[in-house]
């Protein structure tokens, strides 16, 4: 079993309340904001999402002990530019946005009663600005799967000069991007092996985050959409930069991403595959001496995993359910050694919200994943399936990951604007115009024109 170090601040947030703004840091978020108001709204994400990638997450500006994060200021500068320009004007509601509704506002609410004041409040307030403002951001700008395919090129194209930032990381030992604080500037060491994390707040977070992109960039290299030299150099380049971090949950991510894209293969049994999967799973639960969730011990593809640790997490989880159900708990660290790391992202909901919660984030990622499903059994351009195809399958994999790994820094704001993206294309046409949207799938981008 991996003997796990807790560290100097462990299980708490290092950077709140205190301001940690490098001027380098200072001017790409004033440049951001500036290039917000001039950009077309095809562009209108474009600053976030540089912001978040290419910069750390810890950048911030405290304000009478309120964070604003650097993705915060820039969120809610996007969101103030859609309701004066009229940018959100013909948005169609449906479920899953009444379950991110509910959702957050159960969030913030069970934060002020767990923490019994008004910091409590604020601080899901903020929590609430990172997770729904993105989603609206991503609802908001991406409209079609045109808008779509643009985000992704902008994420390949980044991709590209980002390995060489991991790379340096990788052979010197040294995070060029620690110089703006928020990340270590000495590389994570595990058994002899560099984790490098570049910009994102842990290697975990940098890792999974490529790893589910690929399956959008494979869909669309599937679809001809694009330049497919150009898409295989920037799949290479998240590859690499996944295996850079030296970790068993992106690596795992990568591989559900390549089962998923292989199931394509067999769509038309998807249900009937589920169902039989679901079922062997309870079959297996009911004749191993452990739960099912214990293989999540036995899993080590990166020669120190924790997967003993996130399988006792879950396990107690479980035994500890009186504590957690109603609103949450504030402590989980006399659970077991080191169970204030919250490694799970559904067990870190009904530690934050009570069953409630959990169920509404389980309600909210079923819902957009039926409303994909509808979409793609209309669909009949072989592009638009494929990149449909390709975003079920990063949410797939996200779902898988939260297996292993909550979400915490700039991954937060990426998410949830790529599952407000996902609900956006997703949306059923109703209009005769919006049915020929998929053909704008082939249009030149600086990936090239399609092959």
């Amino acid at each position: 079993m991996f003997e796990r170090q807790m560290p100097d601040h462990f299980g708490g947030a290092l950077w709140a309340d205190q301001t940690l703004a490098h001027p380098l840091g200072i001017a790409a978020l004033v440049a951001a904001l500036v290039a917000l108001f001039f950009l077309p709204r095809r562009y209108a994400m474009l600053p976030l999402i540089l912001i978040a990638v290419a910069l750390p997450g810890a950048q911030r500006i405290a304000v009478l002990t309120m964070d604003f994060t650097f993705i915060r200021i820039v969120i809610l500068a996007t969101l103030a530019l859609a309701a004066f320009r009229g940018h959100a004007r013909g948005l169609q509601l449906g479920m899953p946005d009444l379950l991110i509704g509910l959702w957050v506002f159960w969030g913030v609410t069970a934060g002020g009663i767990l923490s019994g004041s008004f910091s409590g409040v604020l601080s899901g307030i903020g929590g609430a600005i990172d997770t729904l403002g993105a989603y609206l951001i991503g609802r908001i700008y991406i409209r079609s799967l045109p808008d779509l395919r643009r985000l992704l090129v902008w994420l390949a194209i980044i991709a590209i000069p980002m390995l060489a930032f991991f790379l340096v990381e990788q052979f010197t030992g040294r995070n060029l991007f620690g110089l703006f604080g928020g990340v270590p500037e000495e590389t994570m060491v595990r058994n002899g092996r560099m984790r490098a994390q570049g910009p994102f707040s842990h290697p975990l977070m940098a890792g999974v985050f490529w790893a589910s992109l690929l399956p959008c960039l494979g869909a669309l290299w599937m679809a001809r959409a694009g330049s497919r030299p150009a898409l295989a150099l920037s799949m290479v380049c998240m590859g690499l930069i996944v295996a850079n971090t030296a970790s068993s949950t992106p690596i795992m991510a990568v591989l559900f991403g390549i089962f998923g894209m292989g199931l394509f293969l067999f769509r038309r049994y998807l249900r009937i595959l589920v169902t039989g999967v679901f079922l062997a799973m309870v079959g297996l639960h009911m004749v191993m001496e452990m739960p099912i969730w214990h293989l999540i011990a036995r899993i080590d593809l990166s020669n120190g995993s924790t997967g003993w640790h996130r399988y006792n997490l879950i396990q107690q989880f479980i035994n500890h359910f009186d504590e957690w159900w109603a609103v949450g708990t504030e402590f989980t660290g006399h659970w077991g050694w080191g169970l204030q790391d919250i490694t799970n992202q559904y067990v870190l909901q009904g530690v934050a919200g009570g069953l409630l919660q959990l169920v509404l984030f389980v309600a909210l990622l079923t819902s957009v994943f039926l409303r994909l499903g509808r979409k793609l059994r209309v669909t009949r351009n072989r592009a638009a399936y494929w990149l449909l195809w390709g975003v079920g399958v990063s949410l797939f994999v996200h779902c898988m990951s939260f297996i292993a790994v909550s979400y915490f820094g700039q991954l937060v704001c990426l998410f949830y604007v790529f599952l407000g993206s996902t609900v956006a294309v997703s949306e059923r046409s109703r209009r005769p115009a919006q049915r020929q949207a998929p053909a704008m799938l082939h249009q030149p981008s600086p990936l090239g024109s399609p092959g």
